[in-house]
């Protein structure tokens, strides 16, 4: 008696696909470093516009514009360090 083949679906021989070109690996944190600029302008933009609408709000001069000009570099910054510290 013949027993079954315990992989029926296993082709015989060796697997008939090309094998695949792979693109190389980005070094590794290379995406983080180039999302960084980014990174840091959308910061410093959204914490003066909020600064901005702040002020317009409350029809002051541009003070709380530069309150959120100076807190959106300081968020930047630390986030700056955050990042690149990682691989320090």
């Amino acid at each position: 008696m013949e027993e079954p083949d315990p992989q029926p679906d296993r082709p015989d021989g060796p697997p008939t696909d090309p094998p695949v070109d792979r693109a190389p690996s980005l070094v590794p944190g290379a995406v983080e470093f180039l999302t960084l600029g980014l990174t840091l302008a959308v910061t410093i933009v959204v914490c003066a516009a909020l600064g901005y609408l702040v002020d317009r709000w409350l029809g002051t001069s541009p003070i709380f514009t530069l309150v959120g000009l100076v807190l959106g570099i300081a968020a930047a910054v630390m986030t700056a360090i955050a990042r690149v510290r990682k691989y320090l």
